[in-house]
């Protein structure tokens, strides 16, 4: 009750003081609305509040156009800010419509409900003109809305003001009865050379120079189709020009879009890129420019200076601005410098490159002789880790595996010589997940039967005893079980537990009977004793059909300037120096030889050394196919593609005779993708009634050329005088 008696003389007085607050609050700056509308035509009376809308048809159809009303502080301000407003209703647009002889037309112009009010500052609505309507007036008065007031720490009202007036807007409304006509769409040009822009009508019509006004250029020629609807006009730009414009003439019969070309007066900037490898050799620069290049563009090694080395033909990537070559030092140099000479290239318009802002890039490079990627070695022994079966679900038939395999075509190495060849093994350090590998040494002295490795020949070091596991296949000699022999030092409790982490990776020593390091591979740091992180990601052991692939250690010659995927290992601690088994040729072996060890399905070599070298391109479609006007259409698909820069396609009359490349340059392949790829090129050279044979190649990035598939095509005249085909069968080839 006490409460309830002081409540009115407190409310009384919180009213007087917010009644006099309010009093003595000062004003607000009021708010103005500012209209738009589209506007499409040049300014038609000179003033700055004309706005011009441009329609097509017939003159008794209605126009309608969007206008946008902002309330803002101070419209005249650089950076005027929008203000949200009260009670503004579509009611307060005040609409004026007039015809072409300026007699104003009773309801001639009406605006829709608010489609959109962005913060009660912004508001959008559509205005219908009738037919007749050539003039729209739009104005808003004074007070049409109110910005909302605040009350502040006074109890004052504070910012509660009428809005100012608008500033009219006088809408013209340009129609033609001819048919609507649209034009190709805004883009960048060259600044020396003329460019096209087409034009289309919904009818036939006869357009002429007249029609058409270009700014800062002139027309050039005009053509069109033979219906008359397609007019393609071919533009030349004028001197000094840095926008084109192209627009209807104010005498012209035909209305259309302006648009606006952007003039390219700058050519293409290149920049060159590479990773000289660790020990010197040759290895792959990217070439790469900011812009599409004109079409038909070569980048030749002549166009390309190199200072203290040599390059190959650059391939150029395909969807890209970018070539790739390998560049080559010279022997002794420890840098080489790069750079595409000025007017090497030109761009979609005609610019070409300069020689600067290309700046030449210099590589540091160590002194050649030695090939690069290769493993270090302290003994002259050929014995590498050559190919790890590494990927397991828990399965009792994923058997992991590790190849070794001895190079010497005449050297028995002994294994159990001195103290004993190891294999020091270091896991990755998972303590989530269960059953993880521990890291471990193998000594093959003190336990197994596997003492020696015959030349040219392979052991394997597996999880345990796996199907296809038989004396006939994989002598006992040749294999050693870890789970039989070292199950406590890797944490294996049953024979289908791992040894190797499937996926976060391990590293693994070779180390000889006099303690000398023979190999090394893995993506850790070989320090059993610490945590450290994958130093690369393993590759996914399973391929897309869900079987296991093992990977194989690359191998590579270097001999005149040149690498052949043979001879000398790649370094094994880095991802480069191992492939998939699953993206090698090696797959051949199968037709001939059970090439697994546990899995039937698995993808793998074990117990045969494969080099490494990926299978450019799996081709599963290769069809030539002639047309009804005798050119021959060929057609291609690739499943997959390794390192692949593109095809050749080889031509000839007889199966045995010489096959010649009939493409002018080479076809550009997808690079690397796992995805099935389709390819189409045409031999406008080819006659009817004549037999040929066609084969496609693949060209490697490193320039290494395969035949892929051969086929014969037949072609003949009917009886009905119609070109008839007859196919041969597709004979794959991986020779």
């Amino acid at each position: 009750m006490f409460f309830n008696k002081l409540r009115y003389p407190l409310v009384l007085a919180v009213l007087l003081i917010a009644g006099l607050a309010f009093v003595a609050a000062p004003t607000t700056e009021a708010v103005t609305p500012v209209l738009l509308v589209p506007d499409e035509l040049e300014n038609v009376t000179g003033d700055d509040n004309t706005q011009g809308i441009q329609v097509y048809g017939i003159r008794s159809e209605n126009v309608t156009f969007e206008l946008t009303i902002t309330f803002q502080d101070d419209p005249l301000a650089t950076n005027p800010v929008n203000t949200r407003v009260t009670g503004f209703e579509v009611e307060d647009i005040n609409l004026v419509a007039a015809d072409s002889s300026n007699q104003i037309i009773s309801g001639g112009a009406t605006a829709s409900a608010f489609r959109s009010k962005a913060n009660d500052s912004v508001y959008t609505t559509t205005i219908t003109a009738r037919g007749n309507v050539n003039t729209v007036l739009i104005n808003i008065s004074a007070g049409a809305a109110d910005t909302p007031g605040t009350v502040d720490p006074n109890f004052a009202i504070v910012g509660n003001v009428a809005t100012q007036p608008a500033e009219q807007l006088v809408v013209h409304i340009v129609r033609s009865a001819a048919p609507p006509l649209t034009i190709s769409p805004d883009r960048l040009i060259g600044g020396n050379a003329t460019f096209t822009v087409t034009l289309t009508s919904t009818t036939a019509i006869t357009l002429t120079e007249a029609d058409i006004k270009v700014g800062h250029g002139s027309v050039d020629s005009l053509a069109s189709d033979a219906a008359k609807r397609v007019w393609t006009v071919t533009i030349l730009p004028g001197i000094g020009g840095t926008e084109i414009t192209v627009e209807p003439s104010a005498t012209g019969a035909y209305i259309f879009p302006k648009r606006t070309f952007t003039v390219d007066t700058t050519g293409p900037v290149v920049t060159v890129s590479g990773l000289p490898p660790v020990g010197g050799g040759a290895f792959v620069i990217t070439i790469a420019f900011n812009e599409p290049l004109q079409t038909g563009t070569t980048l030749l090694p002549s166009e390309i200076s190199v200072i203290g080395g040599s390059i190959s033909i650059p391939i150029a990537i395909p969807g890209t601005n970018t070539y790739v070559t390998t560049l080559t030092p010279d022997p002794g140099v420890t840098t080489v410098t790069v750079q595409v000479n000025a007017s090497a290239v030109t761009d979609e318009g005609g610019i070409q490159n300069a020689a600067t802002p290309s700046p030449a890039h210099t590589f540091t490079v160590a002194v050649t002789g030695t090939p690069p990627g290769t493993t270090p070695r302290r003994s002259s022994t050929s014995v590498t880790i050559s190919e790890i079966m590494f990927a397991s679900n828990g399965s009792t038939n994923d058997i992991q595996w590790i190849e070794l395999f001895n190079g010497s075509k005449t050297q028995t190495v002994v294994l159990n010589a001195g103290s004993g060849w190891e294999l020091i093994i270091e896991n990755y350090d998972d303590p989530r997940a269960e059953n993880a590998p521990l890291s471990g040494t193998i000594n093959f002295k003190n336990k197994g039967s596997v003492k020696e490795i015959p030349p040219e020949e392979a052991v394997l070091v597996v999880s345990s005893n796996g199907r296809n596991s038989d004396n006939t296949h994989f002598a006992s000699a040749r294999v050693f079980k870890v789970y039989s022999e070292l199950p406590a030092e890797f944490g294996m409790s049953i024979r289908r537990d791992l040894f190797l982490h499937p996926t976060q990776g391990f590293h693994i020593k070779l180390v000889d009977g006099s303690n000398n390091l023979i190999d090394e591979v893995g993506n850790l740091d070989g320090r059993i004793r610490t945590t450290d992180e994958p130093s690369w990601q393993l590759p996914n052991g399973w391929t897309v059909d869900g079987n296991r692939s093992s990977i194989i250690r690359r191998h590579r010659e270097y001999q005149n300037g040149r690498y052949s995927n043979k001879g000398i290992a790649r370094d094994g601690t880095e991802r480069a120096g191992w492939i998939l088994a699953a993206q090698t040729a090696f797959l051949d072996y199968s037709r001939d030889t059970e090439t697994w060890y546990g899995r039937a399905n698995d993808y793998g070599t074990p117990g045969i050394r494969a080099a490494g070298h990926a299978l450019p391109v799996e081709l599963s479609h290769f069809r030539p196919e002639r047309t009804e006007t005798g050119t021959v259409v060929i057609q291609w698909t690739t499943q997959s593609e390794v390192d692949n820069a593109g095809f050749n396609i080889l031509r000839s009359q007889t199966r045995t005779g010489e096959f010649k490349v009939i493409n002018a340059q080479l076809l550009p392949g997808a690079g690397t993708t796992a995805e099935s790829t389709t390819y189409m090129w045409t031999d406008a050279t080819a006659k009817p009634n004549v037999v040929y044979y066609y084969q496609i190649e693949d060209v490697s990035l490193a320039g290494e050329r395969q035949t892929l598939a051969t086929v014969r095509l037949r072609g003949f005249i009917s009886a009905k005088g119609k070109l008839a085909t007859q196919w041969g069968v597709l004979k794959q080839s991986r020779d």
